[in-house]
């Protein structure tokens, strides 16, 4: 398993010339990465990380890979559903304050920006079409490495705040562990026996 983050590829559909032609990059990508997980005898798995994937990017690339019949709809399955997910949308929901024990929801974009970017906000993913129907590519390209670094950013801030909490709580038990044997100390020493216990009156 590599602890590290690569430099980010960048596919775009513009550069690709279609659709299908983006959809032929992000396979021939996949297929890349996998090869060598593949030829160990599928000694682990890729990881595809970022914000509301599990239910938006992931089951859309599924979609539109097997429309445009890249592969049998089987390996592109295997290619893309075989990675772990990791929705940032889900995966940071215990660490907000909630007031339901056991009601979980997905977090929003914002909600995350909010908690761990600082309250940054973001244009609203309508621009990107109003971008794209004036060809203002680079504003699309510039937005989008904006996005991919921020789901970065978040998904070490949830490392980093875990760390606090466990440092924090570590901190408290070791407080609590001092100050009951401080209490069991002050006993000891200043034993307070009612009269009766020596058969005093």
């Amino acid at each position: 398993m590599l602890d590290k983050i690569e430099q980010a590829r960048k596919i775009w559909e513009w550069r690709s010339g279609s659709e299908k032609g983006v959809l032929q990059e992000v396979l021939r990508l996949l297929k890349h990465e996998w090869n060598p997980i593949e030829s160990r005898g599928q000694l682990g798995s890729l990881m595809l990380c970022g914000i509301g994937i599990s239910h938006s990017d992931v089951p859309a690339l599924l979609a539109k890979m097997t429309a445009h019949q890249l592969e049998s709809p089987a390996r592109i399955y295997d290619l893309l559903c075989g990675c772990r997910q990791i929705d940032l949308s889900t995966a940071t929901y215990c660490q907000f304050s909630f007031n339901q024990s056991y009601f979980a929801y997905p977090k929003t974009k914002s909600h995350l920006y909010q908690k761990y970017l600082d309250g940054k906000t973001m244009e609203s993913g309508k621009s990107v079409w109003q971008h794209y129907e004036a060809k203002d590519f680079a504003a699309i390209e510039s937005r989008s490495v904006a996005e991919v670094n921020d789901s970065v950013a978040i998904y070490k801030a949830m490392f980093e705040h875990k760390k606090r909490n466990d440092r924090d709580i570590a901190r408290l038990k070791k407080l609590d562990k001092q100050s009951k044997l401080a209490a069991d100390g002050d006993v000891m020493t200043n034993p307070s026996f009612p009269p009766t216990a020596f058969g005093g009156g």
